[in-house]
């Protein structure tokens, strides 16, 4: 999900500017490091390819190799990344400092990539070994200055991960836990699986749902309204999306994905509405705008989870006690550095990053 579309390099200054943040890193730091966060369930092995053409040509070889009976395709650059929504966040968390936790159901070799890409990471995964492992194959397409990713996934045992599946120890974790996020809709069960959290988890708990692409599951958009967004004990305090996701959550006939957000926001007033695009990011509540906070100029060199980094980066900033503007800001700058970069950022690394880019979108 590429959210940063500016090919401009930032431009560096010479000395430190003063932190755009009201809080300081040494504070940030404490507040960080005390942040228990848990993010389950999907992990995906992601395999990503880049052609190193554009689209047309793209398409031009592979119905060249096709119609002579199959083939290979010489020189694309190939990847092995951990992915899927949730396991990005999870690092994303992590990089920043806080005690992380994942929470997945997968094949004891999925169990054997989660630990060899997560625990390096700082990242503590609870897993289950009973099911299979999910993967995707994501083509990353060079498109004017810009990238744009196509998957092919298999959502292994991420597709019916419910609140049945959590073991025991699964359990604990979430109860201990100061922040919950739940993703991707590729989870066929993932209503239940965030009922039941939403049922048994403390009330000053808080949590944050990203849905993810929701153009294969229009057929169960109502269900998240009923089941989800009107929970009667506890609704999300988050719904983070992207504007086609919002588009679509929204059940708008606008275009508008400022509009789709402020929509949801006045059908319910108790959720905060993170949107995140290619040029800013805006937070609705109650139909009210909260932030709306431009993106930075950047070279794009990978399109893959910005998005999820965004998500982990404002949540960081929220809980670490950034007004809204201020944890929009380091929001974006968190996607901002992970799609340049290659890497997410240390909280370290995140405040040096904004003390020396000044150039937005």
């Amino acid at each position: 999900m590429v959210i940063f579309s500016e090919i401009k390099l930032y431009i560096f200054q010479s000395e430190f500017s003063r932190t755009m943040f009201q809080i300081d890193y040494e504070t940030a730091l404490k507040r960080m490091k005390s942040l228990i966060a848990t993010v389950l369930p999907d992990f995906y092995l992601d395999v990503i390819i880049n052609p190193e053409m554009p689209y047309n040509r793209l398409i031009n070889e592979f119905d060249l190799v096709y119609k002579r009976g199959g083939g290979n395709l010489l020189g694309p650059k190939v990847q092995f990344i951990p992915g899927g929504n949730g396991g990005n966040v999870a690092i994303a968390f992590a990089g920043l400092g806080a005690k992380t936790f994942f929470l997945s159901r997968t094949s004891p070799l999925g169990k054997v990539l989660i630990d060899f890409y997560m625990l390096p990471l700082g990242v503590s995964p609870i897993i289950s070994q009973t099911g299979e492992i999910a993967s995707s194959i994501i083509f990353e397409i060079p498109s004017e200055g810009q990238k744009n990713n196509v998957m092919l996934s298999s959502a292994g045992s991420v597709s019916d991960f419910s609140s049945m599946v959590l073991t025991q120890e699964q359990w604990s974790t979430l109860a201990q836990s100061d922040v919950i996020v739940i993703t991707n809709a590729q989870n066929l069960v993932i209503e239940d699986l965030i009922e039941g959290i939403l049922n048994k988890i403390k009330e000053e708990a808080i949590i944050s749902v990203d849905f993810s692409d929701l153009t294969p599951h229009k057929q169960r958009i109502n269900a998240f309204h009923s089941k989800i967004l009107s929970h009667p004990r506890k609704t999300p305090n988050f719904i983070m999306g992207n504007e086609n996701e919002f588009l679509l959550l929204s059940r708008s006939t606008s275009n508008s994905p400022s509009f789709a957000t402020k929509t949801l926001s006045q059908e319910y007033p108790s959720i905060i509405f993170g949107l995140h695009q290619a040029k800013h990011a805006e937070l609705w509540q109650d139909g009210e705008k909260l932030a709306d906070e431009p993106c930075f100029k950047i070279q794009v060199l990978y399109a893959t989870g910005a998005g999820d980094s965004w998500h982990a980066g404002f949540l960081s900033a929220y809980k670490m006690g950034f007004d809204y503007s201020d944890a929009t800001k380091f929001a974006n700058a968190v996607a901002g550095y992970k799609i340049s970069i290659g890497k997410v950022a240390t909280l370290k690394e995140l405040y040096t990053f904004t003390d020396t880019h000044n150039q937005y979108l």
